[in-house]
């Protein structure tokens, strides 16, 4: 299995894919309060541990607005 930094360097867009993921996943599952969230406006860094554990866009926003935890 590849190691972080090895996925990073095989796959180096992923982080950027995953986050404009969640982004989707927020403007969608919060529609009336959060349709204009963008990329600026989220502290991507509490995010990274999500991502780095593996969980798909989804999840992470479950877990961040702890639904279904």
């Amino acid at each position: 299995m590849a190691q972080p930094a090895q996925v990073t360097q095989m796959w180096p867009d992923a982080w950027a894919q995953w986050r404009d993921e969640v982004v989707a996943v927020i403007r969608a599952d919060f529609p009336e309060v959060l349709q204009d969230v963008g990329l600026d406006d989220i502290d991507w860094e509490a995010w990274r541990p999500l991502y780095d554990r593996g969980h798909s866009p989804q999840v992470a926003v479950d877990h961040a607005f702890a639904r279904n935890l």
